[in-house]
């Protein structure tokens, strides 16, 4: 069981992108964010001919999530239960995994940049963690192995960053914002590309500024949540860097999360 996250920065744009990837990788679930388009220019047909089926939560401008799978599913939420959200931030299902008796929930989220600080955008960002943090207190209650993956737009450390100096005022790197983060953590999951994957060659994103990518200049905020049953079954964690040096590539690139299936 392979799923893979990926931040496309606008799909219809990295779909060239995004097909090559899925014929050399076949993962069994991609997870996208920052579609960047609506349900109705979604490019089905083009995963569709690639044997996925595309299930959708699309939205113009800089939001929206997909989930693109090898099977069918059953998508349980589209929002975070009891949360009126109008962005297109959250798409839930379920899957099986082998030696895991009870349906998993996978949740791929594209949490709130934040920026600036001083703005409603930023106070939006910290409600939104509180919601999500308050729904997954619920799932758990009910002993539900849990998957969370996405663009969190969560910088956890100053190590996981080329310069903390450089985002002391973004949203991103904020105490709150990694208090909140931290609080998911602390309700059981690992941080499992944190724990897999050297430093440093952890990290997912590379703006697109003054040459960062081939500076090296990049930070984690792509990340893989599990709870401990599924943490055990981990047979690898996977940064996938070529993407990120194509033409026009997004400046996130994809992370794979595999299991002993």
């Amino acid at each position: 069981m392979k799923i893979t996250t990926w931040n496309v920065n606008s799909v219809n744009a990295r779909i060239e992108h995004l097909i090559k990837f899925i014929k050399q990788d076949q993962s069994d679930i991609y997870m996208l964010q920052e579609l960047k388009c609506t349900n109705e220019s979604f490019p089905i047909k083009e995963l569709e001919n690639l044997k996925y089926k595309c299930y959708v939560n699309g939205q113009k401008a800089w939001n929206g999530v997909a989930l693109i799978c090898k099977h069918k599913h059953n998508i349980t939420n589209k929002i975070i239960p009891n949360y009126l959200d109008n962005n297109a931030r959250f798409i839930e299902t379920e899957i099986e995994i082998k030696n895991i008796k009870d349906k998993i929930k996978l949740i791929n989220i594209y949490l709130p940049n934040g920026n600036p600080i001083d703005t409603e955008k930023f106070d939006y960002k910290i409600e939104w963690m509180k919601k999500f943090n308050e729904y997954i207190k619920i799932l758990l209650n009910k002993k539900i192995p849990i998957i969370i993956g996405g663009d969190f737009n969560v910088i956890p450390n100053d190590e996981d960053v080329y310069s903390p100096e450089n985002f002391k005022n973004d949203a991103c790197a904020h105490p709150l914002t990694r208090n909140y983060f931290r609080a998911l953590l602390n309700l059981g999951f690992t941080d499992t590309v944190k724990y897999f994957v050297e430093g440093n060659t952890n990290w997912t994103f590379w703006g697109y500024r003054g040459g960062n990518w081939q500076k090296g200049n990049g930070l984690r905020i792509d990340h893989f949540l599990t709870t401990p049953e599924l943490t055990d079954l981990i047979k690898n964690i996977n940064v996938n860097r070529e993407p990120r040096g194509w033409d026009k590539a997004s400046d996130h690139t994809p992370v794979t999360i595999e299991f002993i299936n």
